[in-house]
């Protein structure tokens, strides 16, 4: 591996920890305020569509990361070979499933915003939007597998950052934070389905 694709893999790995896994975690923070009812909610976006400059810092710390990310995850995607049907141990099935969990989320991605932040004008518009598409049934399991995907994504690439950072290293070490992402991800994955139940049913 050249010096350039060793500083390009290491940054693509940083910034799925920060910005992206940070805003993820906000995401899901500003969005449970469905369970305080929908005033509540409509009062969140409304502070977050005020909060000044906000289209720049979508922009620089949101778009921009998640696009290179997603290119160069695809550009790793069709790198890796998948042999996930010869070795069925844990870590190769972990492999498999941070490549094929990127393509759903980078689908899952772009159907998000361009539905939720390009159609709609307006803050109501987007909660509108939001409630007629996850009161359909289809729409509501498509949302559930790309919700579910992007938890398992970050979650799983949060124990491989550990790793490739050298924070997590020895063999007992890793199994333990292989537990800790495992659970992360199934506590992630509640709150987040619990989420779209709230906003299914208001």
């Amino acid at each position: 591996m050249s010096k350039l694709s060793f500083f390009i893999r290491r940054f693509h790995s940083l910034i799925a920890l920060i910005p992206i896994g940070l805003f993820i975690c906000v995401h899901f923070m500003l969005n449970s305020s469905i369970f305080l009812g929908n005033e509540a909610y409509m009062t969140m976006v409304n502070f977050m569509k005020s909060f000044p400059f906000i289209e720049l810092l979508e922009i620089g710390l949101i778009a921009i990361p998640i696009i290179f990310h997603g290119i160069y995850g695809i550009y790793i995607v069709y790198l890796a070979k998948n042999n996930v049907l010869k070795y069925k141990y844990y870590r190769n099935l972990a492999f498999y499933l941070q490549r094929f969990t990127s393509l759903i989320v980078l689908a899952f991605i772009i159907w998000h915003v361009y539905t939720l932040r390009i159609a709609p004008v307006s803050a109501e518009g987007t909660f509108a939007a939001l409630l007629s598409m996850l009161q359909n049934p289809l729409t509501f399991v498509l949302y559930v597998i790309g919700v579910v995907a992007t938890v398992y994504h970050f979650t799983n690439g949060l124990f491989t950052f550990c790793i490739t950072w050298g924070i997590c290293v020895g063999d007992r070490a890793q199994k333990i934070f292989a537990i800790c992402a495992t659970a992360l991800f199934i506590v992630i994955s509640i709150w987040a389905v619990g989420i779209l139940l709230a906003l299914a049913v208001a």
